[in-house]
């Protein structure tokens, strides 16, 4: 066989194989539980390299790859892109989560106890690290982390290498507005029992002024909030494997064109 013919082979399954690891390390940066701080980056680029791997012989080929290189940065950049917005989809899970838990954090009075969660390595209180560390460890029971690196593979029949994902706004919106309201339904409970609270201490104010309201307000809150926060736990499993299960066919339909 011709040198050239050999050396025109193999730099086409390099340039695949390429592509395939960009976009999997796009859907690596932004995946939770895999893809966080916490886990070395050695480990992860090791990881994404082994799934290359994997994943790169079962790739539909194209008919043809670009011969310059502004068109291979313009592959590059459409793999990156679709990569992002599989592992942006599950993140705005996470993020979700977290916004119940400030809101709880901040009616139940632990918003200036401030710790750092081992999730994201950034400043969170109480509630928001326990159900985001939940929410992390629901989606590895769960083996969503595998189900996202298998619609991965499927994106490959909705958009081939080097195919720019759609831009579609509006179904990024609705879907951003469900997960919203979705956590607002997780600390709706919390927040209407001290709301209830609240408004307790308002008449316990207005006809028993001798009462020191403030020196009780601030203990009673956190106790009552922490009772109500234990018995959701115990839903919390059930409330969220339902959004877990869904987070592969709304990314893949976030990619459909």
């Amino acid at each position: 066989m011709d040198n050239t013919l050999v050396w025109a082979l193999t730099q086409y399954n390099v340039q695949i194989w390429l592509f395939v690891l960009i976009r999997l390390s796009g859907l690596m940066l932004t995946l939770p539980a895999i893809g966080q701080e916490r886990i070395p980056r050695t480990v992860r680029v090791c990881l994404v390299a082994l799934m290359t791997v994997v994943v790169a012989p079962v790739v539909p080929l194209p008919e043809a790859l670009p011969q310059t290189a502004w068109g291979l940065v313009g592959y590059a950049v459409c793999e990156l892109t679709t990569g992002l917005i599989l592992g942006a989809i599950v993140s705005w899970l996470l993020e979700m989560v977290a916004m119940a838990g400030q809101l709880l954090d901040m009616q139940m009075g632990f918003s200036f106890a401030q710790i750092i969660d081992p999730g994201t390595s950034t400043s969170s209180a109480f509630a928001g690290t326990i159900l985001v560390q939940c929410t992390t460890l629901f989606i590895l029971i769960s083996g969503l982390h595998l189900q996202m690196i298998k619609a991965l593979v499927d994106t490959y029949r909705l958009l081939p290498i080097g195919a720019a994902p759609p831009i579609r706004p509006m179904l990024l919106i609705g879907l951003f507005g469900q997960l919203l309201a979705k956590g607002f339904q997780l600390s709706m409970p919390v927040l209407l029992v001290l709301m209830i609270v609240n408004v307790l201490e308002a008449f316990a104010a207005k006809f028993m002024p001798q009462l020191h309201i403030i020196q009780i307000s601030f203990p009673l809150k956190i106790a009552v909030g922490l009772f109500v926060f234990a018995f959701m736990l115990q839903e919390f499993s059930a409330w969220l494997m339902p959004l877990v299960e869904r987070m592969p066919e709304w990314s893949l339909n976030m990619l459909k064109p």
